[in-house]
């Protein structure tokens, strides 16, 4: 689970790298024809990569403003010898969710030990993470994210790399070290979204670890986090269309459990009911996915379905006794 944050670091990227090349003198289009179409390539990335930065972006938007800019990189040929746009044609690829994760690892790994120590070094590590775990790698998304943490100050930034390092260490079974890097997650975050996320991943590594009932304590502070501002239209944060879920389908688990807290935590029978009525919904939109791919956490889903199905049996058998006491 990723949330998607581009903006200013493309700008500042930009400037810091020097991408914007001169025009190729005479001499230099004599002995190579094709440099004139590689600096004309050059300039259009990095105009895209300027819109990219201006707004807040659409993820269709950004979607396609990378596709553009990879294509782009790609025709300069600067990648092969710089090892700065190799790793941002990598980012760039990452974004794009064009389906070439494993290039974009071997982009991203292959030129950053030549970076100097930057935001944009620690912002390609994490990508680098992130990449990983999109190929199934955990192992080396865990080592990206370590070394992305080196390089953090800033608290929301280290919660988000510790929240990103605890889901591959849940992806990999590693459900103890997830927890502890999710309660550091939780310590550190200040912006209500990090909060939020930190408190839903802290909740579901707790319940996958097998403590139940402290998971679905901090699910509750997830779920009771509630969003405003620009771009944040969206009451949930599971509902952000900037958030990138690995696999796909787990947030169905986790609006599930969303929902579950909202159940247990309810004052009205009507609300339980729709609440668990709700969750029961997600998870069999979960298991419709997770059981064809063998998740390691189908039959904690399985246990839940059968919770909510005996919650909402047990109101049903309620709700006549109800009204037959009212009608005396």
């Amino acid at each position: 689970m990723r949330l998607w944050q581009r903006g200013a670091w493309l700008a500042a990227a930009l400037s810091v790298a020097g991408l914007a090349h001169a025009e190729p003198n005479l001499w230099q289009r004599t002995r190579e024809p094709g440099s004139l179409a590689r600096s004309k390539a050059r300039r259009r990335a990095e105009q895209l990569f300027a819109q990219a930065a201006e707004a807040r972006l659409e993820p269709e938007m950004l979607h396609d403003l990378s596709l553009g800019s990879a294509a782009l990189l790609e025709l300069s040929g600067g990648a092969e010898r710089d090892p700065w746009q190799a790793v941002l044609l990598g980012r760039v690829l990452l974004d794009a969710a064009a389906g070439r994760e494993r290039d974009a690892a071997r982009l991203i790994e292959g030129g950053i030990g030549q970076l100097p120590t930057s935001d944009f070094k620690r912002e390609s590590w994490f990508d680098l993470g992130l990449s990983y775990m999109l190929v199934g790698e955990s192992e080396r998304a865990v080592k990206a994210y370590t070394a992305a943490l080196a390089l953090a100050s800033d608290p929301d930034d280290r919660a988000t790399i510790y929240r990103n390092r605890g889901k591959a260490r849940m992806l990999s079974g590693r459900l103890g070290d997830a927890v502890a890097d999710f309660r550091a997650a939780v310590r550190l975050a200040q912006s209500p979204v990090v909060v939020a996320l930190s408190h839903f991943g802290l909740g579901v590594a707790l319940e996958r670890n097998g403590d139940y009932p402290a998971g679905m304590q901090a699910i509750a502070l997830g779920v009771a986090v509630r969003l405003s501002g620009p771009g944040l239209q969206s009451e949930s944060v599971l509902d952000l269309p900037t958030l990138r879920w690995i696999p796909e389908y787990d947030v169905h688990y986790f609006r599930a459990l969303g929902a579950m807290a909202q159940a247990e935590a309810a004052d009205e029978t009507v609300v339980e009911e729709e609440r668990y009525a709700a969750a029961l919904e997600s998870w069999e939109q979960y298991l419709a996915l997770a059981e064809p791919a063998k998740d390691r956490f189908v039959q904690n889903a399985e246990r839940h379905r059968q919770r909510c199905f005996d919650a909402l049996s047990r109101l049903h058998r309620a709700a006549p006794r109800a009204a037959s006491s009212r009608a005396r």
